[in-house]
């Protein structure tokens, strides 16, 4: 039976590649990406900014994902896209845990 996948993100911000891009193209890439997380049935479960208190990370969320195959779909497209040229972050997955 599969179960929900959790991915903590502790962003570290957007890197050169991204500021090299014009407007247009990161709002391009920005809804592919988003557009990539959709259909992997990616949602949010809080995001939050944390710059104003640690100076490494720029924000921090949580993402929940049906299952461990639907996030690994995802991966694969984020690498089709190379969208780790443009975004730096930390991440972990993880599953609920169990009150028993």
């Amino acid at each position: 039976m599969s179960e929900p996948i959790y991915l903590l993100v502790l962003g570290k911000g957007f890197t050169e590649a991204w500021y090299r891009l014009s407007k247009q193209e990161q709002d391009e890439l920005w809804a592919k990406v988003e557009e990539i997380d959709n259909r992997a049935g990616g949602a949010w479960q809080i995001l939050c900014d944390s710059r104003w208190a640690n100076e490494e990370i720029f924000d921090w969320g949580v993402l929940e994902y049906p299952d461990l195959e639907s996030y690994r779909n995802k991966v694969a497209a984020l690498e089709e896209l190379q969208w780790w040229r443009y975004f730096e972050a930390k991440t972990i997955l993880g599953t609920k845990m169990r009150d028993d």
